[in-house]
């Protein structure tokens, strides 16, 4: 045993590999040098919620949506963010998260080999992979969603290569996919589109080989049966997908703007998707890389899904075409498997101590206030927890952690469960259009949370019905005077 490990320690693996653990070390890490997502702490809550009374069935949250039912699809999600959030921190569900989105993107390089991509052009679309993902990368049940797509993609692809996949792992995996994230929808849909393909290869000539792909999407689609809220949850997909007349104004649900500096890594990305459609020698992956890659003109938050289609598309049509770019003339320098690990813990470690200082977030999950207000909640908190509160729609989810149960929210993250009426009405308030302090009237609002130099905030100055009553580092507190 002893000389086997020694053995081991003398290996040596290609720099190109060591290159790809950076990348994916340094994409990783990245949550810890960028705000909190603000769905991030409605997560928290309710994870905790769930260990401490169940899954709740109506809204805890809100006034303006108190007992409306609610379909909480992310629970089990929810449950792992607070275990993690209890035993590690915030840098450990950061650490969980980018161990889980490094993993989808191992995957789909390991596809990208397997696929006869040599490993200089795959590492090179991991570069371009993390470049574009930068922006998505947080705290959210929707990573899961990316791995478990990446997890469909790579078991249907290999069957399709002739390898003796277990196809039946797949609908225990859709069980779980349907209670961690409502991205299952997309899991059903990579199912679709390969069965659409044995459709056309098999139903003429070979119809009996349709049976076993027809089983296994049938079993998928019973499994999103097994979660709380059973066939309920099927519809809500379309619910959601359907959502508020202002979704537009949210800005993961906005097309890509490829004016923007940050939008280069998308626009590159998708040229590349596009480009490696000139080859229809894998029909699986090509159809769901067209339909990805209109999704992801649609809105920006399907970007991910073809990002991560990157290497076993992009990279086994380059190596198709030129045999340069195939696997088979890897070569070049090495570097000892132990300096390699080494050197990838040394700069994972740097990264953990460095980021929340450049980042503005510290150990733990509770911001230092940076961009959420922290004294502001906490001025809330003693002088008017009998209120009706408006707030921020971008701090709704961090007041219903520090405030849950005292001070219910007017609005959180939560847009699609709100509908048009209350969104609408959020928004005719914010944008301070004509009639806006009325509404706020109707709605009984007593104490409005808002940014410091918010149109809104600016308004109430100007209004003889609102008072500033506190001032904080990001926040104001406003109160109507005959309160």
């Amino acid at each position: 045993m002893r000389a086997e490990l020694r053995q081991w320690l003398k290996r040596r693996v290609p720099i190109a590999w060591v290159q790809l653990g950076v990348v994916l070390t340094l994409l990783a890490v990245l949550p810890l040098a960028k705000e909190v997502d603000p769905d991030f702490w409605w997560h928290l809550r309710t994870g905790k919620l769930i260990v401490e009374s169940g899954i709740p069935r109506h809204d805890p949250f809100s006034w303006t949506a108190a007992g409306k039912v609610w379909v909480a699809h992310e629970w089990l999600s929810e449950v792992i963010i607070y275990g993690v959030e209890s035993t590690l921190g915030y840098i450990g569900n950061v650490a969980f998260f980018g161990a889980v989105i490094s993993a989808a993107l191992l995957l789909m390089y390991a596809m990208g080999r397997r696929l006869g991509a040599g490993t200089k052009p795959l590492v090179l679309l991991a570069f371009v992979a993390a470049l574009a993902l930068a922006r998505f990368v947080t705290v959210r049940p929707q990573e899961f969603t990316w791995l478990l797509f990446a997890v469909f993609v790579y078991v249907l692809q290999r069957h399709e290569e002739g390898d003796a996949m277990p196809l039946w792992v797949l609908p225990p995996l859709m069980a779980l996919w349907v209670n961690l994230h409502l991205g299952f929808f997309y899991g059903l849909l990579v199912v679709g589109v390969w069965l659409l393909v044995q459709v056309f290869r098999h139903a003429r000539t070979e119809p009996s080989k349709l049976r076993a792909p027809l089983m296994v999407a049938g079993a998928c689609l019973l499994a999103t049966l097994l979660n709380p809220n059973g066939p309920e949850i099927l519809a809500y997909p379309a619910q959601y997908l359907q959502g508020s007349g202002e979704r537009s104004l949210i800005a993961e649900w906005q097309r890509p703007d490829f004016t923007s500096p940050l939008s280069i890594p998308i626009a590159l990305a998708l040229i590349l998707l596009v480009a490696s459609l000139l080859s229809r020698r894998r029909p699986f992956l090509w159809l769901l890389s067209a339909a990805f890659i209109a999704f992801s003109l649609q809105a920006v938050r399907n970007v991910p899904f073809a990002v991560l289609l990157l290497s076993p598309m992009v990279g086994s049509a380059a190596a198709g075409r030129w045999l340069l770019l195939s696997r088979h003339r890897d070569s070049g320098t090495t570097l000892p498997v132990v300096g390699s690990a080494v050197l990838l813990a040394a700069l994972a470690g740097c990264v953990f101590v460095i980021a929340p200082t450049v980042g503005g977030t510290v150990s733990g999950y509770h911001p230092s206030g940076y961009g959420y207000p922290v004294a502001g909640e906490s001025f809330v908190e003693s002088h008017y927890q009998t209120a009706r509160l408006y707030n921020e729609y971008g701090w709704g989810g961090y007041l219903i952690d520090r405030l849950y149960p005292d001070v219910p929210v007017f609005i959180d993250g939560r847009e699609e469960f709100y509908g048009e009426t209350i969104f609408g009405d959020y928004l005719h308030i914010a944008k301070t259009e004509e009639g806006w302090d009325d509404l706020l009237a109707q709605y009984g609002v007593d104490v409005a949370l808002l940014r410091r130099d918010s149109r809104l905030a600016k308004a109430m100055r100007a209004s003889n019905n609102w008072q500033e009553e506190f001032t904080g580092p990001v926040e104001a507190v406003f109160v109507r005077r005959h309160s």
